[in-house]
């Protein structure tokens, strides 16, 4: 064989691993275009649903934190961050609703938000973060940037929902609540190649219950009380009245007792916070009543024998008729509380949404009026994804690719030549 003949082969071999080399370098990434969204993460103060603004979930989203890595190949910083605060009053403006047409929203609205912050965090390589609410109770799940901006009202706290059947249903205000959250915080993170996760944090909750309802039995302890004290006052015992204000005061501690947990984070998701209220008012009453008629026993113990011989009967009816409301509060409390709260309000912790694109949402509180028929509000939403496999994002540009598979092609080619002509050398020899 020839020269000529012997370097066919290595012609060929060359062309051949050439070809290869430009494949492999050159080729894109699978599935990835310049336009493809490579990572997202969003903090959110609120969004949901309003029945009297069709676009209240669009206008919600302009207000949103969102930071996002677009183009495949990645272009600009490895990490972008987004810290915009949710300005409530360029993003909504005024939105009345319910029975007395009162504000959704703001000042003197259902629900307020305190000084709380959005956070977004994007990251080239696929990965990335959220968060929204009450910096200083953010869950642990994701690291924030120091000094995040805050929009809301600083003398409030982190949210209030105030809320009546009168103003909402119309009719009798057979309750109304004003329900207090101190903290409220949500976070969520997509590592690369990982499942999403979230957390919440809500801590400080308290709750004022009124109404008809809480009113009828608050009248009947009251009646009794200054019917007793128009007998003991002169004797020198006057019975406090716990219920002289014709609202119930409930605690964080209160709700945890009749949840049965022992921190609001341990609740079960989608949790209904005002589910634990009618009974949870029942136990204050029982328990306030319970103190009154033992603090005014030792009262009239206390006393000389001939006052208690005045005292002891009023007592006695007193004490017949405070402990008859106690005995009842399943019915004249429990059970239509429950009714008229059902009908005006919900406040779910804990929600957790996945969308058909794979998006991934943590919300620490979410607010339904009226079954979510007149508003559906989430408050403290973090979103991340979806974001692209590491598969699918190339690590350099065309043009990179391009030189690099050139360089390549050239390098390959002046070792094969060289191989060759040493092998030619050599057999001539």
């Amino acid at each position: 064989m020839n020269s000529k003949s012997k370097l066919w082969p290595a012609a060929v071999g060359v062309t051949a691993v050439s070809a290869l080399a430009i494949g492999l370098v050159a080729a894109p990434a699978a599935n990835a275009a310049p336009t493809d969204v490579i990572s997202i993460g969003s903090g959110q103060i609120i969004d949901g649903t309003v029945l009297a603004i069709p676009n209240f979930a669009g206008l919600a989203a302009n207000g949103a934190a969102t930071a996002q890595q677009i183009g495949t190949p990645p272009a600009g910083p490895a990490v972008i961050e987004n810290t915009t605060p949710l300005d409530l009053s360029a993003v909504f403006g005024v939105v009345n609703v319910g029975a007395g047409n009162i504000p959704l929203l703001q000042n003197n609205g259902i629900i307020q938000v305190g000084a709380v912050s959005q956070y977004g965090k994007a990251v080239n390589d696929g990965s990335s973060e959220a968060f929204s609410g009450t910096v200083s109770g953010a869950p642990g799940l994701v690291t924030l940037p120091g000094g995040l901006p805050s929009n809301g009202d600083p003398a409030i706290p982190a949210a209030r929902v105030s809320v009546g059947t009168a103003s909402i249903l119309g009719g009798a205000d057979l309750v109304n609540v004003n329900l207090q959250v101190t903290t409220l915080a949500a976070a969520a993170k997509k590592d690369q190649g990982a499942a999403p996760q979230g957390a919440y944090a809500l801590a400080g909750v308290s709750a004022e219950v009124g109404g008809t309802v809480v009113g009828g039995v608050a009248g009947t302890i009251s009646t009794a009380i200054n019917t007793a004290n128009a007998v003991l006052t002169p004797l020198g015992v006057t019975v406090a009245n716990p219920v002289a204000g014709g609202t119930i005061a409930i605690t964080e501690a209160d709700l945890l007792a009749v949840a049965g947990v022992a921190d609001l984070n341990s609740l079960p998701a989608g949790t209904d916070l005002i589910s634990f209220l009618p009974q949870a008012v029942a136990n204050k009453i029982t328990s306030v009543v319970s103190s009154t008629l033992a603090s005014a026993t030792a009262a009239v113990n206390n006393l000389g024998p001939l006052a208690q011989l005045v005292a002891g009967p009023a007592l006695a009816v007193l004490s017949t008729t405070l402990n008859g409301v106690t005995g009842a509060v399943a019915s004249t409390v429990v059970a239509p509380l429950s009714n008229a709260l059902t009908a005006l309000v919900s406040a779910k912790v804990n929600v957790q949404e996945t969308a058909p694109s794979g998006a991934f949402t943590q919300r620490a509180l979410q607010v339904a009026i009226a079954g979510g028929s007149i508003a559906t509000v989430n408050l403290a939403n973090a979103t991340v994804g979806p974001n692209l496999d590491a598969a699918a994002i190339p690590l350099v540009n065309a043009d990179t690719m391009a030189i690099t598979g050139g360089v390549a092609l050239l390098a390959l080619l002046s070792w094969l030549f060289v191989r060759s002509r040493r092998r030619t050398a050599v057999a001539a020899a």
